[in-house]
């Protein structure tokens, strides 16, 4: 049986990771989902426990930034020859260009939660 914690994100703050076009999920083991998509379409996200204040969740997220990799991420997406796979843009810079693109999201999104830090 999956226990049930009821941690939430204060609702104004929902609203503003929305309207940076980020999606919010927050499921009932006390994590929480941040997807967006890329310029290239990739279905990116990030996902985090639910804190018991905004700070440890903006430290959750600034730790996601610092350790992202985009050569790493890009690699992922390439085939043995270097051009794009499973549906990523087929030039390997524009696979990374994207992969830096999604660690800029990961970074204003930390942004977003720290303006709702008291």
């Amino acid at each position: 049986m999956t226990k049930t914690i009821n941690k939430t994100l204060p609702e104004a703050l929902i609203e503003a990771i929305e309207a940076d076009d980020w999606t919010v999920k927050i499921y009932g083991d006390g994590s929480v989902t941040f997807s967006k998509f890329s310029p290239a379409g990739q279905d990116f996200f990030i996902e985090a426990e639910l804190p018991d204040n905004l700070e440890d969740l903006y430290d959750d997220i600034m730790s996601q930034y610092e350790n992202y990799d985009p050569s790493e991420e890009a690699y992922l997406w390439l085939d043995n020859t270097g051009h794009g796979k499973n549906g990523a843009p087929y030039e390997m810079i524009d696979v990374y260009n994207d992969m830096v693109t999604c660690e800029n999201y990961i970074y204003e999104l930390a942004c977003i939660i720290n303006r709702y830090i008291d």
